[in-house]
């Protein structure tokens, strides 16, 4: 028993110098990849602090060179500005400018109709007669610079009030039966059962019903026939107003309320006129929280002109 004892204690022996050598290798292994370790890092985080170093530099000079660009866009956009406002004012004293000689010439115009002589004066009644619708003519387009210069200027205001919608038609058909009639065209107003009250701007509402129609007649042929209705549904008016003009093809009938607009596509809608009416009723409406747009099934199928506005005066709050 006592060699197996000697071989038992020669081998703890060995066990307990392996032991410690082991745990050296090991902590020097360790320390040795832990320094390689350290190595590889600092030197990413050399790299990264470089490209961090010359990333910051590069987008400081996109900093500097977009402040820059904003900087130039300020002075931009405030020169734009600045010109904006000098052609509104340009437009509106234009416009108030030559009203007062305008009223002048229709009124001296007025003066020597009235004084002309009756007999052999055909001549003259006529060409007195043209004076009068060229001012009348002008002081349209003058409204409509005065209108659009407010409405570039924030300056257009609406004035709303309960009214009597029929009696607002009834006024607006009054005065364009006469110059329907001139161009022998049938005017028809279909009336609706019963009074409807409107919460709204009755001069603006009647300043685009006269604008549409003014145009239906304008641009239909005589002999053409044009229908005015409106209807109510759910809480809101529709007014619609057809004519059997010249139509708007598919691609024009989106471009027709922007301003300045005339349509390429018929000589005849590039008549007198800015090109502002429809673009004013427009805002018209939308001053009113309403709607407004336009069908057309194309060139010679006439047009169909529309607007809807709520009744109920909460919608305008």
């Amino acid at each position: 028993m006592l060699p197996h004892l000697g071989k038992i204690q020669h081998l703890f022996y060995y066990i307990a110098l392996a032991v410690p050598l082991v745990l050296l290798t090991y902590w020097l292994t360790r320390r040795f990849a832990l320094r390689k370790m350290n190595r590889v890092v600092m030197k990413a985080e050399h790299n990264y602090q470089q490209q961090i170093a010359s990333l910051q530099q590069q987008l400081s000079g996109k900093v500097n060179m977009l402040e820059g660009m904003v900087e130039k866009l300020k002075l931009s956009n405030q020169e734009l500005n600045r010109l904006n406002e000098i052609r509104s004012k340009f437009m509106s004293v234009v416009a108030h400018d030559l009203r007062q000689p305008l009223s002048s010439i229709q009124g001296f115009t007025s003066v020597l109709m009235m004084d002309s002589p009756q007999g052999g004066g055909n001549n003259d009644q006529l060409a007195l007669n043209n004076i009068l619708k060229a001012t009348d003519n002008m002081n349209q387009l003058m409204t409509d610079l005065v209108d659009i210069s407010m409405i570039e200027s924030g300056k257009f205001k609406m004035d709303f009030k309960n009214f009597n919608f029929n009696q607002l038609l009834n006024d607006v058909y009054t005065l364009q039966q006469m110059n329907a009639q001139k161009k022998g065209i049938f005017l028809v107003k279909y009336d609706y059962p019963t009074d409807v009250m409107v919460y709204a701007d009755r001069f603006r509402i009647s300043q685009v019903i006269n604008n549409l129609l003014g145009n239906a007649i304008k641009f239909s042929p005589q002999g053409g026939r044009i229908e005015m209705r409106y209807s109510v549904q759910d809480g809101w008016l529709l007014f619609q107003l057809s004519d059997e003009g010249p139509g708007i093809v598919h691609g024009e009938q989106t471009k027709i309320f922007q301003k300045f607009h005339q349509s390429g596509n018929n000589r005849a809608l590039r008549k007198q006129g800015w090109g502002l009416g429809l673009s004013i009723a427009q805002e018209i409406i939308n001053a009113h929280n309403g709607e407004i747009g336009v069908q057309s099934a194309g060139l010679g199928q006439g047009a169909q002109f529309w607007f809807r506005l709520s009744l109920e005066p909460e919608a305008y709050i």
